[in-house]
Protein backbone atom coordinates (compact mmCIF):
# COMPACT_ATOMS: atom_id res chain seq x y z
CA UNK A 1 0.00 0.00 0.00
CA UNK A 2 1.45 3.12 -0.98
CA UNK A 3 2.63 5.94 2.16
CA UNK A 4 -0.17 8.49 2.66
CA UNK A 5 0.45 12.17 1.22
CA UNK A 6 0.91 14.61 3.84
CA UNK A 7 -1.29 17.51 3.77
CA UNK A 8 -0.62 21.22 4.00
CA UNK A 9 -2.94 23.67 4.42
CA UNK A 10 -1.26 27.28 3.70
CA UNK A 11 -2.31 31.05 4.67
CA UNK A 12 -3.79 30.49 8.26
CA UNK A 13 -4.83 33.76 9.47
CA UNK A 14 -7.55 32.80 12.11
CA UNK A 15 -7.62 30.91 15.27
CA UNK A 16 -10.43 28.79 13.96
CA UNK A 17 -8.94 27.62 10.63
CA UNK A 18 -5.99 26.54 12.32
CA UNK A 19 -8.46 24.43 14.41
CA UNK A 20 -10.38 23.45 11.86
CA UNK A 21 -7.41 22.15 9.60
CA UNK A 22 -6.23 20.11 12.56
CA UNK A 23 -9.36 18.29 13.14
CA UNK A 24 -9.49 17.19 8.84
CA UNK A 25 -6.01 15.86 9.82
CA UNK A 26 -3.97 18.40 8.32
CA UNK A 27 0.01 17.50 8.35
CA UNK A 28 1.15 20.49 7.76
CA UNK A 29 -0.14 24.59 8.72
CA UNK A 30 1.43 26.89 7.05
CA UNK A 31 1.54 30.86 8.02
CA UNK A 32 2.70 33.58 5.36
CA UNK A 33 4.78 36.49 6.55
CA UNK A 34 5.25 37.46 2.97
CA UNK A 35 4.19 41.37 3.01
CA UNK A 36 2.82 40.94 -0.32
CA UNK A 37 0.39 38.42 -0.15
CA UNK A 38 -3.32 38.97 1.34
CA UNK A 39 -3.05 35.91 3.08
CA UNK A 40 0.24 37.28 5.56
CA UNK A 41 0.72 37.49 9.36
CA UNK A 42 3.05 39.61 10.80
CA UNK A 43 6.26 37.57 12.01
CA UNK A 44 4.56 37.44 15.73
CA UNK A 45 1.37 36.45 14.92
CA UNK A 46 2.71 33.48 12.67
CA UNK A 47 4.14 31.88 16.22
CA UNK A 48 1.11 32.25 18.02
CA UNK A 49 -1.50 30.40 15.55
CA UNK A 50 1.66 28.07 15.03
CA UNK A 51 0.99 27.35 19.09
CA UNK A 52 -2.33 25.62 18.59
CA UNK A 53 -0.85 22.70 16.50
CA UNK A 54 -0.76 19.90 18.63
CA UNK A 55 2.12 17.54 18.23
CA UNK A 56 2.87 15.71 15.40
CA UNK A 57 1.21 18.46 12.85
CA UNK A 58 4.35 20.68 11.73
CA UNK A 59 3.92 24.63 11.41
CA UNK A 60 5.50 26.07 8.41
CA UNK A 61 6.99 29.73 8.04
CA UNK A 62 6.20 30.62 4.49
CA UNK A 63 8.70 33.84 4.65
CA UNK A 64 10.96 35.97 2.76
CA UNK A 65 14.42 34.86 1.39
CA UNK A 66 16.85 35.34 4.61
CA UNK A 67 13.81 35.01 7.14
CA UNK A 68 14.96 32.81 9.97
CA UNK A 69 13.19 30.39 11.56
CA UNK A 70 11.08 32.12 14.46
CA UNK A 71 10.57 29.63 17.70
CA UNK A 72 7.38 27.70 17.38
CA UNK A 73 7.50 27.33 13.63
CA UNK A 74 9.36 23.84 12.66
CA UNK A 75 9.94 24.56 9.08
CA UNK A 76 10.76 27.72 6.87
CA UNK A 77 9.25 27.58 2.98
CA UNK A 78 11.03 30.06 0.90
CA UNK A 79 11.19 31.09 -2.80
CA UNK A 80 15.11 30.91 -3.13
CA UNK A 81 17.60 28.93 -2.79
CA UNK A 82 18.84 29.68 0.88
CA UNK A 83 22.68 28.52 2.30
CA UNK A 84 21.60 26.94 5.02
CA UNK A 85 19.08 24.13 4.25
CA UNK A 86 18.54 23.19 7.44
CA UNK A 87 14.56 22.66 8.43
CA UNK A 88 13.84 24.67 5.02
CA UNK A 89 10.69 23.94 2.25
CA UNK A 90 12.25 25.24 -0.98
CA UNK A 91 9.82 26.80 -3.08
CA UNK A 92 9.84 27.30 -6.99
CA UNK A 93 7.37 28.31 -9.59
CA UNK A 94 8.12 26.61 -13.05
CA UNK A 95 11.00 23.98 -13.19
CA UNK A 96 12.90 22.87 -10.00
CA UNK A 97 16.21 24.24 -10.36
CA UNK A 98 20.02 22.41 -10.30
CA UNK A 99 21.69 23.08 -6.73
CA UNK A 100 19.01 22.03 -4.22
CA UNK A 101 20.20 19.30 -1.73
CA UNK A 102 19.57 15.47 -1.74
CA UNK A 103 16.42 15.36 1.14
CA UNK A 104 15.35 18.90 0.73
CA UNK A 105 11.84 18.94 -0.26
CA UNK A 106 10.82 21.02 -3.12
CA UNK A 107 7.64 23.09 -3.46
CA UNK A 108 6.61 22.50 -6.89
CA UNK A 109 4.31 25.94 -7.57
CA UNK A 110 2.45 27.56 -10.69
CA UNK A 111 2.61 31.02 -11.73
CA UNK A 112 1.10 33.13 -8.32
CA UNK A 113 -2.69 34.06 -8.83
CA UNK A 114 -2.39 31.97 -11.98
CA UNK A 115 -5.88 30.23 -12.96
CA UNK A 116 -4.86 27.46 -14.93
CA UNK A 117 -6.85 24.50 -17.31
CA UNK A 118 -6.79 21.25 -16.67
CA UNK A 119 -4.69 20.25 -19.66
CA UNK A 120 -1.64 22.81 -17.81
CA UNK A 121 -2.26 21.77 -13.71
CA UNK A 122 -2.22 17.90 -15.59
CA UNK A 123 1.61 18.64 -17.28
CA UNK A 124 2.55 20.71 -13.77
CA UNK A 125 1.23 17.17 -11.96
CA UNK A 126 3.14 15.37 -14.34
CA UNK A 127 5.97 17.04 -14.35
CA UNK A 128 6.61 17.14 -10.73
CA UNK A 129 6.16 13.29 -10.65
CA UNK A 130 9.78 13.21 -12.69
CA UNK A 131 11.23 14.86 -9.68
CA UNK A 132 13.48 12.29 -7.96
CA UNK A 133 13.17 13.50 -4.06
CA UNK A 134 10.46 14.59 -1.37
CA UNK A 135 8.09 16.85 -3.37
CA UNK A 136 5.19 19.80 -2.15
CA UNK A 137 2.81 20.15 -5.10
CA UNK A 138 1.37 23.01 -5.31
CA UNK A 139 -1.03 25.35 -7.78
CA UNK A 140 -4.47 25.41 -7.60
CA UNK A 141 -5.24 22.45 -5.73
CA UNK A 142 -8.76 22.41 -4.61
CA UNK A 143 -11.09 19.40 -3.05
CA UNK A 144 -12.22 18.69 -6.83
CA UNK A 145 -9.15 17.72 -8.25
CA UNK A 146 -6.09 16.95 -5.81
CA UNK A 147 -7.05 13.12 -5.77
CA UNK A 148 -5.92 13.18 -9.59
CA UNK A 149 -3.23 15.59 -8.68
CA UNK A 150 -1.68 13.28 -5.86
CA UNK A 151 -2.39 10.04 -8.34
CA UNK A 152 -0.47 11.67 -10.96
CA UNK A 153 2.77 13.00 -9.22
CA UNK A 154 2.53 10.80 -6.48
CA UNK A 155 3.89 13.63 -4.08
CA UNK A 156 5.03 13.72 -0.43
CA UNK A 157 3.09 16.74 0.07
CA UNK A 158 0.14 18.59 -1.69
CA UNK A 159 -0.15 22.27 -0.49
CA UNK A 160 -3.59 24.31 -0.56
CA UNK A 161 -4.36 28.12 0.45
CA UNK A 162 -6.71 29.41 -1.77
CA UNK A 163 -8.19 26.35 -3.12
CA UNK A 164 -10.10 26.17 0.14
CA UNK A 165 -11.01 30.03 0.95
CA UNK A 166 -14.10 31.51 0.94
CA UNK A 167 -11.88 35.02 0.88
CA UNK A 168 -8.00 35.36 1.05
CA UNK A 169 -6.91 33.89 4.59
CA UNK A 170 -10.42 33.25 5.86
CA UNK A 171 -11.08 29.72 4.81
CA UNK A 172 -14.05 27.28 4.47
CA UNK A 173 -13.94 24.54 7.22
CA UNK A 174 -15.80 22.44 4.85
CA UNK A 175 -13.64 22.90 1.92
CA UNK A 176 -10.68 22.09 4.27
CA UNK A 177 -12.13 18.72 5.34
CA UNK A 178 -13.13 17.77 1.61
CA UNK A 179 -9.21 18.63 0.60
CA UNK A 180 -7.87 16.67 3.24
CA UNK A 181 -10.04 13.36 2.49
CA UNK A 182 -10.05 13.48 -0.85
CA UNK A 183 -6.09 13.86 -0.99
CA UNK A 184 -5.56 10.97 1.62
CA UNK A 185 -7.97 9.31 0.15
CA UNK A 186 -5.90 9.00 -3.05
CA UNK A 187 -2.80 7.34 -2.10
Amino acid sequence: MAEPVLVKICGLTREEDVDAAVAAGADLLGFITVPDSPRAVTAERAPELAARAPAGVRTVLVAEPGTARPAGCDLVQVYDLPRDTTDVIVGFRGPPPAGVPDGVPLLLDLARDSVPGIETLRAHWTAAGTVRRPVVLAGSLTPGNVAEAVRTARPWAVDTARGVELAPGVKDHDLIARFVQAAKGAA
